[in-house]
């Protein structure tokens, strides 16, 4: 529940807030970009430091790791939804139609990205590095994952699906700057949506935060609070981790894929799949997205559902999503060739579905075998140090782990911001053949993350 109310409100900013910075306000792309870098990074680095403050936190009655929850809440949400909330506009885009540079608002923008980044990380990281420590075997992590991964889907179709309908809905969704009548249209209903959404997130992470039980904390023995010196050596021990340094690169290039479809995939809509199309028949592609995306990530999650049992091996099962996942999103290079609509469509379902639903199901494999990571990692902190228990050990080194995964993940997604805000500036936003070496550019991440897990030698346990 936790998860799902941070990651309802997330989809939503982060695959419309640059769209609706770039193709809406008219900001120079470059500009939104960096202030995506700079989200993932700031919300990267500070992910690791809350990991470690986390892990040597002292039990308390209220908990060892949920105060942190009401700390970063209020901020996160406010900073939210004043992305949405723009005090200027920059001059001169409605006289030019392209984009602009204005300072005033991109320190806006770029400062409510931090402050967003920072305290969301800070939930985020809570959620996760409770899960390994409330979730003990492997048959609950993986029902955990299951669902987590149906939440997750949801999230993304309702999130994701609002700002197509608010696409389809536009009088021109290929003219959406601030000055035109679509452009007015998204800048009254975008806050409007973000301020329910936040709503509904704030109610599902006190759900959460009222449902934790970390009374098994009080248990344990007297908890040895480190020094601040001594416990932020910790931060990169798991880097010395070679085997969960190689599930980890897999785990990142998976993730900073999702990047590139938060960059591209409404502008493919509008320009690749609608090229030579009339506004009016745009419009009807978004609705046909919202459709497609719910049917192929639920049909693809049963499949992968039935795979993974099959084959009783989650190591197995994830390298073969990796494997299909990177083989359609090369099918994507077919856009290049003219052909009629019905067949851009046909495409899109198979190769584009593939990808989108099989993405979505990774998490079932990849949770679960996190949590094993660390339990391996807590074995060998156990062989370092003789005294102590298994529950104390996870304790101690699960948030280090995570916060390096989101670190990694940050840096990796920051990178690849910055490289296509780049490549995606003035009238490159609207070329329908870099749009589409883009979308399928989430192969190449794909193809990374199978070397990676090739060359993993840590043997889990069983499905069962």
């Amino acid at each position: 529940m936790g998860f799902f109310g941070i990651m309802l409100l997330l989809f939503l900013t982060e695959s419309y807030s640059y769209n609706f910075y770039v193709y809406t306000i008219r900001l120079d792309s470059i500009l939104v970009s960096i202030g995506s870098t700079i989200s993932m990074l700031s919300g990267g680095f500070s992910s690791i430091i809350f990991g470690v403050m986390l892990d040597n936190t002292k039990p308390k009655k209220i908990g060892k790791r949920r105060p942190y929850i009401l700390i970063g809440l209020p901020i996160w949400i406010i900073s939210t939804i004043l992305i949405y909330f723009p005090p200027w506009l920059p001059p001169g885009a409605e006289i030019t139609g392209s984009t602009v540079i204005y300072w005033p608002l991109t320190i806006w923008y770029w400062v409510f990205k931090f402050l967003k980044s920072v305290f969301g990380g800070l939930i985020m990281i809570v959620f996760s590095s409770i899960l390994p420590e409330i979730s003990q075997t492997l048959q609950n992590r993986k029902k955990a994952a299951m669902v987590a991964t149906n939440l997750q889907i949801i999230c993304s179709i309702v999130s994701i699906g609002f700002p197509n309908i608010i696409q389809s809905l536009l009088e021109n969704p290929k003219e959406t700057g601030y000055w035109t009548n679509s452009g007015k249209f998204v800048m009254n209903v975008m806050p409007i949506i973000t301020i329910i959404f936040a709503i509904i997130s704030v109610i599902l992470i006190l759900i959460a935060y009222l449902s934790i039980d970390e009374s098994f904390h009080l248990t344990e023995k007297d908890f040895e609070k480190k020094s601040l010196v001594s416990t932020f050596k910790n931060i990169f021990k798991p880097a010395k981790d070679k085997e969960y340094m190689k599930f980890m690169t897999a785990g990142v290039m998976t993730q900073s894929s999702q990047i590139v479809l938060g960059f591209t995939i409404l502008p493919f809509l509008a320009f690749v799949l609608g090229r030579n199309l009339p506004s009016g028949e745009v419009n009807f592609l978004y609705i046909l997205y919202i459709f497609i995306s719910i049917s192929t990530k639920f049909s693809w999650l049963f499949i992968w559902r039935l795979i993974m049992r099959r084959k009783k091996n989650l190591l197995k099962t994830y390298k073969l999503n990796v494997i299909v996942i990177a083989i359609a999103a090369l099918f994507e290079l077919f856009f290049f060739f003219e052909m009629d609509i019905f067949l851009r469509i046909i495409l899109f379902i198979l190769s584009f579905g593939t990808v989108l639903g099989s993405m979505y199901s990774t998490n079932l494999f990849r949770s679960p075998l996190l949590s094993e990571l660390i339990d391996r990692a807590a074995d060998n902190y156990l062989n370092e140090n003789e005294n102590g228990d298994k529950s104390e050990a996870v304790t101690r080194i699960s948030g280090s782990y995570v916060g390096l995964l989101s670190l990694s993940n940050s840096i990796i997604a920051a990178i690849s911001s910055t490289i296509f805000g780049f490549i995606y500036q003035g009238d490159n936003s609207r070329d329908p053949i870099i749009l589409t070496l883009g979308l399928m550019s989430m192969g190449l991440f794909y193809v990374i993350a199978l070397i990676a897990l090739q060359i993993l030698k840590v043997k889990f346990r069983d499905l069962k």
